[in-house]
């Protein structure tokens, strides 16, 4: 098949040569390259850290919490009964939850205090509507809340903890009632109570294993002084993405005076960190396309100057300004074609290879860079998102072509004359 005459002139212009236009041609491919493959590596694995994050927060938390304004619920049972009436609900369980100041009891040397939340669930219930009591979770111990704590890994690490051990838990009813008692005038001593370490667990996310322990329902009760009484209830769906169009039904079918909340309004402030930063960083990462565009440029203004002779020519036998355009405009096109095909498929092969390389670089140099004890994943998550890979290569190729643009439009307005003067 004969190619049209400002393709086939310009596939001839790009056939390799040893000449300062090649290298620079052959530099504004591997930049064209090199961007693309940035971009979707880092595209790719801020995905993959994202969905990793939400399926973490989705595991140890429920998708819908509902309570009331004062945060005691007293009639949690048919509540509870109502709720599983909703057909998009797979599970309901009560929780209690509040700070304490817990206070270890060394065998010697100094007790250590540490102010994290106590959450008391019904373990009966609670494998319905998160992971977290459960084996999946437990790093050592057993799952035996009745007068005895899990502890999240973090604080049994700052807190130098053991299966055990026990905790003075200093709740919120003692300190009411030494300040009751402080008010009438008489001096009351409260003692703290005693918990054991039962186990310890690995939510996978710092957050929780920093700040959080897990007690019985009646235990957590007990501390907080609410008898018979809650402070909410705990909901799973069959898809986290339903929690906000079941929160509206259920806000029609619940008593007035309850809150609903889902899962992405209690971490809504973390989720848009996530969402601002990938796109900062997607724009950002578009600089080194428009580094690789200035590259193109370049060599297309520094080949329009050594071709100026042949431009004119191909003027004095009619050549139009656009076919001349359309010459140097292809060239720029093949480059952006080149370097998008190798920029794919480098990417691809790295996210393909990426825990195989991040363990190479570990034997080599010592050092790890995403640490299993900060992140807390395994291997480094990436995620493919389609969206994403046209994303990348849209605008790369856009951002490519309006690079041509300007030496293009010159070589077209050279005139004959002009041109000739050159020889």
């Amino acid at each position: 098949m004969k190619l049209p005459f400002e393709l086939a002139l310009a596939l001839r212009y790009l056939r390799p040569k040893r000449t300062f236009v090649s290298v620079i041609t052959l530099i504004s491919i591997i930049g064209v390259t090199l961007g693309v493959a940035v971009l979707i590596i880092v595209m790719s694995v801020m995905s993959g850290f994202d969905l990793m994050l939400r399926e973490r927060l989705l595991n140890f938390n429920s998708h819908i919490k509902v309570f009331t304004q004062d945060r005691v619920m007293t009639e949690y049972r048919e509540l509870r009964e109502t709720v599983l009436e909703n057909e998009s609900v797979t599970g309901v369980a009560p929780f209690v939850i509040g700070p304490v100041l817990v206070e270890t009891q060394p065998d010697e040397g100094l007790p250590q205090i540490y102010t994290p939340y106590v959450r008391g669930v019904d373990i009966d219930l609670e494998p319905t509507v998160s992971s977290l009591v459960s084996t999946n979770s437990l790093v050592v111990g057993e799952l035996d809340l009745d007068g005895g704590l899990l502890v999240g890994s973090e604080i049994r690490s700052q807190l130098k903890l053991n299966v055990g051990d026990y905790l003075a838990v200093h709740s919120a009813r003692s300190f009411h009632r030494i300040r009751e008692s402080q008010e009438k005038g008489s001096e009351l001593v409260l003692l703290p109570d005693d918990y054991e370490v039962r186990g310890i667990i690995d939510a996978g996310y710092f957050e929780y294993n920093a700040n959080f322990m897990l007690t019985s329902l009646e235990n957590a009760q007990d501390l907080y002084d609410l008898g018979d009484a809650v402070h909410g209830l705990g909901v799973r769906l069959k898809d986290a993405s339903l929690a906000e169009p079941t929160r509206q039904q259920l806000l029609k079918t619940l008593p007035a005076g309850l809150v609903v909340r889902t899962w992405e309004d209690e971490n809504s402030h973390l989720l848009e960190a996530l969402r601002v930063e990938r796109n900062v960083m997607f724009y950002l990462l578009f600089f080194v396309m428009i580094v690789a565009a200035f590259g193109i440029t370049s060599s297309q203004i520094t080949f329009v100057v050594q071709r100026t002779p042949e431009i004119g020519t191909l003027k004095a036998l009619g050549a139009t300004g656009g076919q001349i355009m359309r010459v140097f405009l292809s060239q720029s096109l093949f480059v952006a074609a080149l370097g998008l095909t190798f920029g794919f498929g480098i990417g691809l092969l790295a996210l393909e290879f990426r825990n195989e390389f991040l363990v190479l670089m570990r034997d080599l140099t010592g050092f790890e860079i995403f640490p299993a004890s900060i992140y807390g994943f395994q291997a480094l998550p990436a995620q493919i998102v389609p969206g994403d890979l046209v994303k990348i290569g849209v605008g790369s190729f856009l951002i490519c072509l309006l690079a041509g643009v300007l030496p293009a439009w010159n070589a077209s307005r050279l005139r004959p004359v002009e041109a000739f003067r050159h020889e």
